[in-house]
């Protein structure tokens, strides 16, 4: 188990899918390194699995990545794999706290993780507990091309534009790239990068990590005399200076931030209806961000030359958001607004979608426990022990996709039912038709390695398409 002030390592991470559903889409290949606090690798893990029986892969996906090993039973299995990862992780931070590191991780990487955690009976998260952290890179460079353009070569597109894409961050700082869209080599260019950003960047490299946790964010946007946040939206920068000025009681990860640009003494004045506009409308006097994911956010005493980066002068930027701090009341009512204008969402339709549903009980945890315990002829026996139906369902279908001869007779033909709805349903997953029917056409002008790629998944989706 971590220790409270154990040093820091890092893991970096990324996978390739069958797709860009992070509901219905399958890992593939998951890579990692590990190294120390000060970027020197210590080790890798490059692993990989066959689809799942009910996945159903996109041609789009598998052209870009070209991990067409998967789509044999030659590889291991998805339960196979996921239980690997996450020995490793453990094994690797077993001394000190990792520090979990992704590309656009925190939108997609780290919620597949955490589905396909689920899926196989693991506990989900393992990127923020036992001393854990998470940081998305992509919030990095954000802030490296708002403050720190001439760090690094920036990756400028033909309008001026600054492109975000991680082979073109490679390309301008002459990173080589073999294999690209390959999960390890992903994993290669994000350490490189780090490197340079640790060197010439230092002040971001710190506030990178720091935003890492969620106090760490909150303690930036808190900072005196106050925070800068630089974003790229739609190739173009911009930046905002900032202020805490509330947090939501009900779910402390969402907070609120000033604009610095807007007036605070106009605030007071707002009726709870106006203020809720203003926390609600984007472009407005406040925006809410979530704490617990990388923000491309830090402290504006770590930018130099800062007055290089402000529409107005410094002084009354400080006086703003000395106003914004002291003000308690204007705090305590956007807090409050917060809390009583969350958004409820409907309850999740299929397995996949309630993940985030409500933890196992300390007997569940157990019982999963005990089902990865056991032999595959046993597990069918202790089904009935789960308190959570979905865990059931779920061990039910790794019985029957893994193991399928030491399923009873009912649930066999409950997962062939489930198995008919995934590749003959119309349902918020890939249609399978529809991908038999994109794969041929796209196979009309293919040639070369492309052809070869589009004709074995085609014979994958036929041979899925025979299953009933």
């Amino acid at each position: 188990m971590s220790q409270l002030n154990a040093d820091q390592c890092y893991i970096f991470t990324d996978t390739e899918t069958t797709g860009l559903d992070i509901n219905f889409s399958q890992i593939i290949q998951i890579g990692s390194i590990l190294t120390d606090e000060s970027l020197n690798q210590e080790n890798s893990q490059d692993i990989g699995c066959k689809l799942l029986p009910w996945i159903i892969p996109s041609p789009d996906a598998y052209l870009v990545h070209k991990k067409i090993e998967s789509l044999s039973d030659d590889s291991m299995s998805h339960y196979e794999m996921m239980k690997l990862l996450r020995s490793t992780w453990l094994e690797w931070s077993k001394q000190r706290n990792a520090v979990y590191i992704t590309y656009n991780g925190h939108r997609f990487d780290e919620e597949l993780f955490r589905r396909q955690f689920f899926w196989n009976l693991l506990p989900l998260y393992i990127t923020n507990t036992l001393g854990a952290s998470r940081l998305d890179m992509l919030s990095t460079l954000q802030l490296v091309a708002n403050f720190f353009p001439d760090s690094i070569n920036l990756p400028h597109k033909e309008d001026n534009g600054i492109s975000m894409k991680l082979t073109d961050w490679s390309e301008a700082n002459s990173i080589e790239i073999e294999n690209a869209h390959d999960a390890l080599a992903d994993c290669v260019q994000m350490l490189e990068l780090a490197k340079l950003i640790q060197t010439n960047a230092q002040q971001v490299w710190q506030a990178s990590i720091k935003g890492a946790t969620k106090n760490g964010n909150l303690e930036i946007l808190q900072t005196d005399p106050f925070a800068m946040i630089g974003e790229v939206v739609r190739n173009k920068t911009f930046t905002y200076p900032v202020t805490y000025c509330g947090q939501n009681p009900k779910m402390n990860n969402e907070v609120a931030v000033a604009d610095l640009y807007f007036d605070p003494d106009l605030l007071d004045d707002l009726t709870d209806v106006e203020l809720l506009e203003q926390i609600s409308n984007s472009g407005s006097a406040i925006r809410k961000v979530r704490i617990n994911k990388s923000l491309p956010v830090m402290a504006s005493t770590a930018i130099p030359n800062i007055e290089n980066y402000l529409d107005i002068p410094i002084e009354q930027l400080e006086e703003r958001a000395r106003k914004i701090k002291e003000n308690v009341k204007l705090q305590t009512r956007v807090s409050e607004l917060l809390a009583s204008n969350q958004v409820n969402y409907p309850a999740p339709k299929y397995l996949e979608q309630t993940v985030y549903s409500g933890f196992p009980s300390e007997a569940d945890d157990l019982w999963m426990e005990r089902f990865h315990s056991l032999p595959w002829e046993e597990r069918s026996k202790v089904l009935d022990g789960f308190e959570d139906t979905r865990y059931k369902e779920l061990a039910e279908r790794l019985i029957c996709s893994h193991s399928p001869e030491f399923a009873s007779n009912e649930t066999f033909e409950k997962y062939q039912n489930f198995l008919n709805q995934r590749l003959y349903d119309k349902g918020p997953w890939p249609s399978l038709e529809k991908m038999i029917d994109k794969t041929r056409s796209m196979l009309l002008d293919a040639n070369g390695e492309k052809k070869e790629i589009l004709e074995k998944l085609e014979m994958c989706l036929l041979k899925k398409s025979e299953l009933n």
